[in-house]
């Protein structure tokens, strides 16, 4: 039986749609899936890749097609669905800005750290929500979501 894993929900809303951008080859072997990318921008819808990111997976950045790494630190996001935040995917977020235009809600805040201990619910500090649903921003446990770690000796998939 899977463990239940501690999640913070910062908000909720509809679907969201992302772009695509190219990734240049590295000299190491290391797959990430180009079609799911981070804009960070406030101006481009980024539920589906800030998600995915702090469940644990690769992303890159779309202006530039870098890894976005562990940490991602100033950067705004305009959203249009719920963003969870995984215990035990290692992420951290500093001086961010969540906007769901939509719903008229921000959130803002100086740091969300999810941790490596899949046991432990993620640390926020500073964070500052307006408007919004009661309710948002606590952790709550969620059996479903299990966060993802590359495994760096598996190849990558071509056609």
């Amino acid at each position: 039986m899977p463990s239940r894993l501690p999640r913070l929900a910062l908000a909720a809303a509809a679907l969201a749609l992302c772009g695509s951008a190219a990734r240049a080859a590295e000299p190491a072997q290391h797959c990430i899936h180009t079609d799911i990318v981070l804009w960070g921008d406030g101006r481009h819808d980024d539920t589906t890749a800030l998600n995915d990111w702090l469940q644990g997976k690769d992303i890159v950045w779309a202006e530039s097609g870098d890894p976005v790494g562990d940490t991602i630190s100033g950067h705004s996001f305009r959203l249009s669905a719920a963003v969870y935040v995984s215990a035990g995917s290692g992420r951290v977020l500093r001086d961010f800005t969540f906007v769901w235009p939509e719903r008229n809600e921000t959130v803002s805040g100086a740091s969300i750290v999810s941790g490596d201990d899949a046991d432990k619910a993620p640390v926020s500090t500073g964070v500052q929500i307006s408007g919004g649903d009661a309710g948002e921003g606590v952790p709550f446990d969620d059996p479903a979501v299990t966060p993802t770690k590359p495994n760096p000796r598996a190849s990558c998939a071509t056609s």
